[in-house]
């Protein structure tokens, strides 16, 4: 009677890595952060004791928004497109999204200029 010996082997199952969102969130809470503080100082009165700094902060704070929330929803598409490997909806949104703050984020510059 013969045995058939197999040789042994080990393998290794693949663990996909769980994606961490903290980059995307940071940027995203300080980009919606930066847009209130922005908002709120567009109606702060001129004689408040930072007023003089008033009329270009909130400007200033919306290019910083739109920024931050650009590189938040662009980091979030490039994820989602590795994820994937297709232009799905999540990265089509976040494509979308995230040039949709980069033109906001230029439209106020170029008034912060004028």
């Amino acid at each position: 009677m013969t045995a058939l010996r197999e040789s042994p082997r080990t393998e290794v199952a693949y663990v996909p890595t769980r994606r961490s969102y903290i980059a995307e969130w940071t940027f995203g809470i300080f980009g919606v952060l930066a847009a209130g503080v922005g908002a709120w100082m567009y109606y702060v009165p001129a004689d408040w004791w930072l007023g003089g700094l008033v009329e270009g902060w909130y400007f200033g704070l919306f290019v910083a928004a739109g920024l931050l929330l650009t590189a938040a929803f662009g980091i979030f598409a490039r994820r989602a497109f590795f994820d994937d490997e297709a232009w799905t909806f999540p990265v089509m949104a976040g494509t979308l999204l995230a040039l949709a703050a980069l033109g906001g984020a230029i439209t106020f510059a170029v008034i912060w200029i004028v």
